[in-house]
């Protein structure tokens, strides 16, 4: 029977391996590029919705970092983003409950609170990045045709990663632009 001290001791290992790992570290940067771009592509913020349900309204949409979200109305970036992230979602449903609690406790309304469950969303979602790449990363390293990726992957993260950054520097802002101009997509989204 383990004890506590060796679990979380175990779980200090597992964060430090997850947190050297240069492939989890590329996989949460191309996450983060494609988290970033996929809010950009929703409907522009809506501080009036956001309002609305300060004041009990209700509709089949809710606001997600300050944009009406829908599932349905979304775009397939969004929809598979959601799909990869749910491991990361299940696990962090007891801090967005406590956070939605201390939310409302302070008085923060819908509109910065859907900011800040974002926020936790996209922390979240790079854990568990973090944590799929390490796990890659021992597992090539275990398999005899494995070192040369490995190496692949150590020799060239540095640069993907700063593609990356860069082209979601550049991307982000171009495709909410055009979101905004865009405005309201989601036509069939009921409010009451």
């Amino acid at each position: 029977m383990t004890t506590k001290g060796s679990r979380l001791s175990r779980l200090a290992i597992l964060l430090r391996e997850a947190g050297s790992s240069r492939l989890g570290w590329l996989l949460a940067c191309f996450h983060a590029g494609w988290f970033f771009i996929a809010i950009a592509q929703m409907s522009p913020p809506s501080p009036g919705m956001g309002a609305f349900f300060d004041q009990g309204g209700w509709s089949s949409a809710t606001l997600f970092a300050g944009r009406p979200f829908h599932f349905h109305y979304e775009s397939l970036v969004l929809k598979l983003l959601i799909l990869a992230d749910l491991p990361s979602a299940f696990a962090m449903l007891p801090l967005d409950l406590v956070l939605a609690s201390f939310l409302k406790l302070l008085h923060f309304g819908f509109y910065v609170g859907s900011y800040l469950s974002a926020v936790l969303v996209l922390f979240g979602a790079t854990c568990q990045w973090l944590l799929v790449g390490s796990k890659g990363e021992r597992w090539l390293a275990s398999r005899t045709w494995g070192t040369w990726p490995c190496r692949q992957v150590h020799r060239w993260s540095g640069i993907l990663i700063a593609i990356i950054v860069i082209a979601t520097f550049v991307l982000t802002p171009v495709i909410n632009e055009r979101s905004r101009g865009l405005g309201f997509r989601h036509g069939g989204i009921s409010f009451h």
